[in-house]
Formats: structure tokens, C-alpha cells, sequence
């Protein structure tokens, strides 16, 4: 992928000025941060899976939240959006809904997680 494609993917997925000002402008800060959060996901997105599966609302709810906080420091706005779609049909104990949420959840995150990779490089 060429430099001007990737930064435009990138801005698509996450805004990097507004992750920038989020840590200061510090790029290495910012570096740790993706690596931390690229450790932590599978985890939260575990945890959503596993509640959709045992119809646990409140688990949904919960790994939703927290993972949309994570990815809020990112300005990725998509996957902010899909992981709010969870967390309020978690919060709102509506699961009926949440398989196809999920799997635009985890489209999202698999661009995020492209798009990280290609930064932190």
C-alpha cells in the first residue's frame, strides 16, 4: 500500500491529528498506547462474544463500554459507533440484534487494528 493510500485509510478509520493532541503530541506515547490497546482488544471482543453467546446483557454492556473508551482515544469514530451499538443493546438487555452488531464490530476493529499496524511500525 503506498504511503498516501495508507494515510488516507488511515484517516478513514482514525483520525491521527486528533489521536496526536490526545497524548500531547507525543508520537511515542501515542505508539505505547496502540501497542497497549493491540494487547488489550482480543480480550474485550472476547468477553462481548462470550456474552451474546450466554445472552448476558450486562456483560455486552460492560466489554462494549470499556472497549469503546479504549478506542476513543484513537478518534476512531467507526468502531466507536459499533461498540456503542453494543454497549446500548447491552444496557437496554436487547441481544436480538447484537450478532449482526458484532460483525460490524469486529470489521471495524480489523481496520483499526490495520490501520495501527501500519503506524506503529
Amino acid at each position: 500500500m503506498t504511503s498516501t493510500k495508507q494515510n488516507q485509510f488511515s484517516k478513514q478509520v482514525f483520525d491521527m491529528t486528533e489521536a496526536l493532541e490526545n497524548v500531547g503530541e507525543d508520537m511515542d506515547l501515542l505508539k505505547e498506547i496502540i501497542e497497549i490497546f493491540l494487547k488489550d482488544f482480543p480480550n474485550q471482543m472476547e468477553q462481548i462474544k462470550e456474552g451474546i453467546l450466554a445472552g448476558d446483557s450486562n456483560v455486552v454492556e460492560q466489554a462494549a463500554h470499556s472497549l469503546k473508551g479504549s478506542v476513543a482515544n484513537f478518534a476512531a469514530k467507526r468502531t466507536y459507533e459499533a461498540a456503542y451499538r453494543l454497549e446500548v443493546f447491552g444496557r437496554e438487555g436487547n441481544l436480538g440484534e447484537a450478532k449482526e452488531a458484532l460483525a460490524d464490530l469486529e470489521r471495524e476493529i480489523g481496520d483499526l487494528v490495520a490501520a495501527m499496524n501500519s503506524i506503529s511500525r
